[in-house]
Formats: C-alpha cells, structure tokens, sequence
C-alpha cells in the first residue's frame, strides 16, 4: 500500500504546472510601496533642483538648469556649513572609534558573564535616547551660566568654559553630545567583531614570543578589517547627515560657528522656502557622501590576502 502512494504521488505532483510569475506577483506591492514613497520623492526633488521653485510664491515651478547648483559653488555659507561638516564627521567619527575600539578589547580581554552583561546594559542607555532628549539634556549640562559640567570645572580648578556660548567650542559640544551617544554603538559592532576571532590565532602569537602589541596589529587589526570598515561607514553616513542635536544645542550658533550643511540645507527649505535651493543642497550633499562612501569602501576593499572586506 505504501509503495502505491509513492509511486502515485509523483505523478500526480507531476501534473502541477508551475506558475513562474507567482513570486513577482507577491513582490508587486513591495515593489509599488518602494516607488511610491522612496523613488517618487526622490525623481521629484531631482527635478526640483534644477528649477526655480518657492513655497510662498504661486509661480510653480521654472525650469533653471544648474543655476542653483551654480549659486552653491559661490555661497559662502554653504562651503563654510560643509567645512563644518567635515570637521564633524572625521573628528566625531575618529573619536567614536577609537573610544569604542578601547572599549571593546577592554570588555573582550578582560570581562566575561554578568559583568560584561551589566557593562553593555550601562553603555547602551545613551543609545536608547531620542536624540533631541539628549541634546536637550546636554545643552542643560554645558549651559555656560548654571550647568554641571562648568560646575565640575571649577570645582577642581580648571574654570568655567564657554561651551554653546563660544565660537571656539560650540562645534565641540555637539560634537560631545554626539559621541556620548553614539559610541556605544561602536562598542557594540566592534566587540562582535573582537569575540569573533579564533583564539588560536592569540595562542599561536603566544608561543612565537609577540608581544600585545604585535598581537593587535598583525592578529586583531586584520581580522576586524571588515566590522570595522562597517563600523566607521556607518557612523560616517549618519553624522553626515546629523541635524537633531545641533538644532537643540546651538541652532547653528553662535554666528555660524557650528552650522552643519544639514542645518543650511533647513534654513533654506524652510525658513526662505526656495525649494529648488534646498534640493540642490540635498543632491549636492547626497553625491558628496556616496562618492566618500565609495571611495572609502574602495581603498578598504581587499585585505592583505586579497579577499573582500565586505
């Protein structure tokens, strides 16, 4: 009986006619959401860009040409907001990752159960945050007259510090603010990586006589390559565009002393409301971060051995 069902069931599966357009069907409404929200927005604002095109006017719009990635080439706040930018990215970003690598190795070399439970409930607090709660919470922190920290200061004799309220600092205390929060994130992608690496290889440069330090640079170095290659674009992308924290702490201020690209971009979208401006602000920024993105990719692609990083 049992040999009849077997021989039965193939024919009767073979009888089945395959609908090879079953899958695109069910991707269709994915597919229209995607087009709908993400690349509908996206064609539009590009189009925008090379227009003349105001909020407040009833005008519509007027086709320019690059007039207005032009004009960006001489406005001198937007170049001073993308030096700002830059600073932000590589000094916050640096700092981020060499605080998170610290660490990480710390946690990876010498904790282990409850302790290493406990560090990372405490270190990922700041992460689960709304960025405009934290930035909020630190502007009280560094508000030159009454905060904690100038309280701290000089309460050990080093003297109160201008902060927010400095043109020197003012790009600094976001900055602080940011990696405050941020670093965690590090801690977390570049512990992973850490406790991912075989302890044979730590074993092997034992017995060789290396030293922690040659351990770390020609052991942990290389094997993390790609998380860390991970890490850094990631963090990168998103401070790239970082506008929340800046907006609550500083406003750009004072003067233009800690003005991001980011907060540019909004004065001009929403506050002149010249929409064509604000979307070659957006373009110019979007093909200045994926070309960095693809450049830093490129010059991390392969590894000592020649293989793929990511």
């Amino acid at each position: 009986m049992a040999s009849a069902i077997r021989d039965h069931l193939p024919r009767r599966l073979g009888r089945l006619k395959r609908n090879d357009t079953l899958e695109y069907w069910f991707a269709l409404p994915a597919i229209l959401v995607l087009l709908a929200l993400v690349i509908g927005p996206m064609l539009w604002s590009l189009y925008t860009s090379f227009t003349q095109f105001s909020l407040v006017t009833s005008g519509g719009q007027t086709w320019v040409g690059l007039e207005n990635y032009a004009q960006l080439l001489s406005n001198d706040r937007f170049i001073g907001a993308l030096g700002n930018t830059a600073v932000y990215v590589v000094l916050g970003v640096g700092v981020q990752f060499v605080l998170g690598l610290t660490v990480a190795l710390v946690m990876a070399n010498y904790t282990s159960g409850i302790v290493t439970t406990v560090l990372f409930t405490a270190l990922l607090l700041p992460m689960m945050m709304a960025p405009i709660v934290a930035g909020y919470v630190w502007k009280l922190m560094l508000n030159p007259s009454f905060g904690v920290v100038n309280y701290v200061l000089e309460t050990v004799g080093i003297g109160a510090q201008g902060w927010t309220g400095s043109t020197a600092q003012s790009l600094m205390s976001v900055m602080l603010a940011d990696v405050w929060q941020w670093t965690p994130f590090m801690v977390l992608l570049l512990y992973t990586g850490r406790i991912t690496i075989p302890g044979h290889l730590y074993e092997a440069a034992r017995m060789d006589g290396a030293s922690r330090w040659f351990a770390f640079r020609h052991v942990t170095l290389p094997q993390m390559k790609g998380v860390i290659a991970v890490a850094i674009l990631l963090r990168a992308m998103d401070a790239f565009k970082f506008f929340d924290k800046m907006f609550v702490m500083t406003r750009g201020g004072p003067g233009s002393s800690s003005e991001l690209a980011t907060y540019t971009n909004y004065l001009a979208g929403f506050n002149s409301y010249s929409m064509g401006e604000a979307t070659a602000m957006s373009w110019v920024l979007v093909i200045i971060a994926v070309v960095l993105a693809t450049l830093f990719l490129f010059a991390l692609q392969r590894t000592e051995g020649g293989e793929d990083i990511v």
